[in-house]
């Protein structure tokens, strides 16, 4: 019971630690390098600066020393990472833990290099693919070894497909290489079900979610938006309802 008490604190924590991951993997900083400073003075922040969504709030969105906005997705970010690690915890089987949190963490910094950058770093999709298959081998994931391998393949040739037929027909790149590269971790952790599911929520929920943003923002539809995001919640989704998703599709 204690720990389902002090996950949430844990979890954000882990958030902010995930949230200093996607931004130095995005800035070429060294990982090991000294505490995270200010992006625009390059003041090194204090600890009570650090608390994870609380000082985001309390110091209304901005750096302490320069006023200069901090980006809204530090606490967004933190407060997923509390949200999909908490239902983890309590909807999945203890045996998996160790592995959809490993997959969860790649997700969650997928969509905030995404979203930031529109880049997602291969050191969060396609370097972790032999780990999701290493999993499954141990049984920390609920497929097997060999599922985990197809999956990988699927999910990357899948996405490779529809990106050489858009190509095709348009004379337009319309997939990044990061949307293949995800779509192969997916499939490393959840198998071809897990790839074709995440699509199929991706695809619908990012366009109409597309059209919406265009439409208050008035932006052009050649603007491009970031794919990512809607693949890897997608694929958080597919986890916590994967036995409903296998009985529709599977009937087990």
């Amino acid at each position: 019971m204690i720990i389902f008490l002090f996950a949430p604190l844990l979890f954000m924590c882990w958030g902010s630690f995930l949230n200093v991951v996607a931004y130095r993997l995005t800035h070429d900083i060294p990982f090991f390098a000294p505490r995270s400073q200010c992006p625009h003075c390059s003041t090194q922040l204090a600890w009570y600066d650090l608390i994870p969504v609380f000082s985001w709030i309390w110091l209304r969105g901005r750096c302490r020393s320069c006023s200069k906005p901090i980006s809204w997705l530090y606490p967004c970010i933190e407060i997923l990472t509390t949200i999909v690690m908490t239902l983890g915890i309590i909807t999945l089987d203890p045996a998996y833990w160790l592995g959809y949190a490993l997959f969860f963490s790649a997700l969650i910094v997928s969509i905030r290099t995404d979203l930031e950058t529109m880049l997602i770093s291969r050191y969060v999709s396609l370097a972790l693919v032999p780990a999701g298959i290493a999993l499954s081998f141990f049984n920390f994931l609920p497929i097997t070894a060999l599922s985990s391998f197809i999956g990988a393949i699927f999910g990357y040739g899948l996405m490779w497909s529809i990106r050489t037929i858009f190509k095709l027909l348009t004379g337009k790149i319309g997939i990044g290489q990061g949307d293949l590269d995800l779509m192969a971790l997916v499939g490393a952790f959840t198998g071809v079900l897990g790839c074709w599911i995440t699509l199929s929520i991706g695809s619908i929920v990012g366009a109409l979610l597309g059209l919406i943003y265009l439409a208050m923002t008035k932006q052009s539809t050649a603007r491009p938006l970031p794919f990512g995001p809607f693949l890897a919640l997608s694929a958080c989704i597919y986890v916590f309802a994967q036995h409903f998703f296998a009985h529709i599709f599977l009937g087990i």
